[in-house]
C-alpha cells in the first residue's frame, strides 16, 4: 500500500506557477536564439528526447498511472502496478525517463512520488487532455505532411491533406470532433494551451485604448473566456460588459454567473452561436473575436463563417454611427516582422492549420480581404486604428463609420 511519508521530490522544490514561468523562459530562449542547437548531433539528440519523452508521458496517461500516485505521498512500484495492472519494471524505466524532465521523481529506491510539474497534470486534467491530443493526433498528423504533399503533386488530390491520412478517413477535425465528444474535448484543451498569454495579450492592448472616449456598454463577442472582460471592468468600473461566449465553450470559472455576478453587477455572460443576428444592438463598443479556424474544416470554411460574422456587424455600424468595432484575430505575421518568439508561435499555429487542410495561411491580408469582401456597400465604414502585440501574434482592427457630409 502506498506510504505516509510525505514525497520529499528532492531537485523539484520550485513552485508550479514558478515552474511554469521557468518553462515560458525557456521556450522564449530557444526561439530566439539563444538556446538553439549548434550541430547535427545536439539537434538529433534533442529530437529523440522529445519524443521519447511525449511516448512516455502518453504512456502514463493511458493507463491512468498518475490519478494512482497520491498528490503529496510516494507510492511503490510494486504497489502501483498491482493498482494499474502494468509490469513495475516498466512503471520503474519509463518514470526514471520523466524525471530527467523533472516530471515525477524517486524520492527514495523504488518508490515514486509526484513533482510540482507533474501533479498539475493531475490537478488539471484539461493538460492531459491536451497531452494526449498532441500524442494521439498532432504528431501523427504532422508525420504525414509528406504523404500528403505526394499524393496532392502525382495524383493531383488536392482534397487530401494529412489529417486525414494520420486518420485513414475523409473526414476533417471539425466534423471528426462533432462525432466523438471525447476528441472535442481533447482537441479544445489542446487549443486552450495559449488561451491565457492571449487573453493577456489583448488586454494589454485594449487598456491601451481611451475608453473615456467609446462609450459605456461593450460587447465581446465569440469569447473563450472572461479574463478580458474582468480586466477591463476592474480598470473602469463605469463599465457595462456583456461577454458573449462561444456556445463549444465550458467557462474553466464555471462558478462564475452563479456566484460572482452579485459583485460584479456590470457584467453578464451569454451564450451565442455563430452565423445568428447580433441582439446587442445598442451597445458603443464591440469586441469581435475572429472564429478560430481549427475547428474549420477549411481555409474556405473558415472565410464564410468570419464573413457571415463581419456582416452580422458591420451591419450595426451602418445603423448606429456612434458605435465602435474592434476585430480581434489572430494572424501570421511577415516573416521576421515581431519578436522571434511571437513568430515562432505564429508559424507552429500556421503550420498545424495547414495540416488540418488549411490551404490558405490566416495573414493580415487574408483578413483585410474578408473585411472588403463583408464591407460591400458599406464604404462608410473605415479602420481608424491597428494596434498589434509584442507578446502575441494577435491584431486589433478599429473600425467606425465616417460621419455623412452634406
Amino acid at each position: 500500500m502506498p506510504s505516509n511519508d510525505t514525497a520529499k521530490q528532492a531537485g523539484t522544490t520550485a513552485r508550479p506557477r514558478e515552474l511554469a514561468r521557468d518553462s515560458i523562459t525557456v521556450s522564449a530562449t530557444n526561439t530566439s536564439g539563444g538556446l538553439l542547437p549548434t550541430s547535427p548531433v545536439e539537434l538529433l539528440q534533442g529530437l529523440v528526447k522529445q519524443t521519447q519523452l511525449l511516448a512516455c508521458l502518453q504512456w502514463l496517461g493511458e493507463f491512468q498511472i498518475l490519478a494512482y500516485i497520491p498528490l503529496t505521498q510516494r507510492v511503490a512500484y510494486d504497489d502501483l502496478a498491482h493498482l494499474t495492472d502494468v509490469p513495475p519494471a516498466q512503471i520503474r524505466r519509463i518514470v526514471r525517463t520523466t524525471a530527467t524532465a523533472g516530471f515525477l521523481c524517486e524520492p527514495q529506491p523504488d518508490h515514486v512520488a509526484h513533482t510540482p510539474l507533474s501533479v498539475q497534470f493531475v490537478k488539471r486534467p484539461s493538460f492531459l487532455d491536451a497531452l494526449m491530443f498532441t500524442a494521439e493526433t498532432v504528431v501523427p498528423t504532422a508525420l504525414r505532411m509528406a504523404e500528403a504533399t505526394r499524393q496532392q503533386v502525382r495524383y493531383q488530390r488536392t482534397d487530401v491533406n494529412p489529417y486525414q491520412i494520420a486518420t485513414n478517413s475523409s473526414s476533417s477535425l471539425a466534423v471528426a470532433c462533432e462525432k466523438d465528444a471525447k476528441l472535442q474535448r481533447k482537441a479544445s484543451a489542446f487549443q486552450r494551451l495559449t488561451a491565457t498569454s492571449r487573453a493577456n495579450a489583448v488586454t494589454r492592448l485594449l487598456s491601451s485604448m481611451g475608453w473615456d472616449g467609446l462609450g459605456q456598454t461593450v460587447v465581446e463577442v465569440n469569447a473563450v473566456s472572461t479574463a478580458t472582460a474582468k480586466a477591463l471592468c476592474d480598470r473602469n468600473s463605469a463599465l457595462c460588459y456583456v461577454v458573449q461566449m462561444r456556445e463549444d465553450v465550458k467557462l474553466a470559472d464555471s462558478t462564475f454567473s452563479a456566484r460572482q455576478t452579485e459583485s460584479r453587477r456590470n457584467l453578464k455572460v451569454q451564450r451565442r452561436a455563430p452565423r445568428t443576428a447580433q441582439t446587442e444592438t445598442s451597445a458603443a463598443v464591440y469586441l469581435l473575436h475572429m472564429p478560430d479556424p481549427f475547428f474549420c474544416a477549411s481555409s474556405g470554411a473558415h472565410a464564410d463563417l468570419c464573413t457571415a460574422e463581419l456582416r452580422a456587424h458591420l451591419d450595426l455600424l451602418r445603423v448606429n454611427g456612434s458605435a465602435t468595432l474592434i476585430l480581434i484575430a489572430d494572424v501570421l505575421p511577415e516573416s521576421g516582422s515581431p519578436g522571434a518568439p511571437v513568430e515562432a508561435v505564429a508559424r507552429l499555429q500556421d503550420l498545424l492549420l495547414l495540416q488540418m487542410g488549411h490551404e490558405v495561411p490566416f495573414d493580415t491580408k487574408r483578413l483585410m480581404g474578408l473585411l472588403e469582401s463583408a464591407r460591400q456597400d458599406a464604404d462608410r465604414i473605415t479602420v481608424v486604428n491597428r494596434l498589434s502585440s509584442p507578446d502575441h501574434p494577435v491584431l486589433a482592427l478599429v473600425l467606425r463609420a465616417r460621419p455623412f457630409h452634406n
